[in-house]
């Protein structure tokens, strides 16, 4: 397990580091275009495009599982931060099985949908015929990616559970002094 789990956080970190120079790319893309509106009076036609089509879903879906192992996403944590170990892991084996059941559904339809767009050759209407097979390949790539990070938390809180030793920490996010849990 802990060879899957390196392999899940070289992947996540590679994936981070692409999410971070598109994020570059964007800025550099968007920063040339207003440029080219406001001096020459001729912006980029494609800049639009590629932004949403490509770039913002890369963003997004390329560090989703990173979110996820770093604790960044959205949780809501009252009654749970106060759980002591047991019922606090069951609480985790219910809400990351639940997860995993919906993002192994959503890596399943985005494949199948990539894989059509690929095979069916679709592409975006306009001046350039953007093919969106490569952005749809960023779906089961982020979500299958969480998946198997989502599943390595299942097993393991139940593992947990099961043995009675920690198999997985228990993660409490910390919440500031001032946050009242009322």
């Amino acid at each position: 397990m802990k060879i899957l789990h390196s392999v899940i956080a070289l992947v996540e970190r590679i994936a981070t580091w692409i999410a971070a120079a598109t994020m570059f790319a964007i800025m550099i893309i968007v920063s040339a275009d207003v440029f080219m509106r406001y001096v020459f009076n001729s912006p980029l036609g494609w800049a639009y495009d590629i932004i949403s089509l490509y770039l913002m879903a890369a963003v997004f879906f390329l560090v989703l599982s990173h979110a996820y192992q770093a604790g960044a996403h959205v949780s809501v944590d009252i009654l749970q931060q106060r759980l002591p170990a047991t019922p606090f892991r069951i609480t985790e084996v219910i809400t990351t099985g639940a997860s995993l059941v919906v993002f192994l559904v959503i890596t399943w339809v985005g494949w199948r949908r990539m894989t059509d767009s690929f095979l069916e050759g679709d592409v975006v209407a306009g001046a350039i015929p953007w093919p969106t097979w490569p952005a749809l390949a960023l779906v089961p790539f982020g979500c299958g990616l969480l998946a198997l990070r989502l599943a390595i938390a299942f097993v393991g809180h139940l593992g947990s559970l099961a043995t009675g030793r920690d198999l997985v920490p228990i993660v409490r996010h910390g919440h500031h002094a001032q946050e009242s849990f009322e």
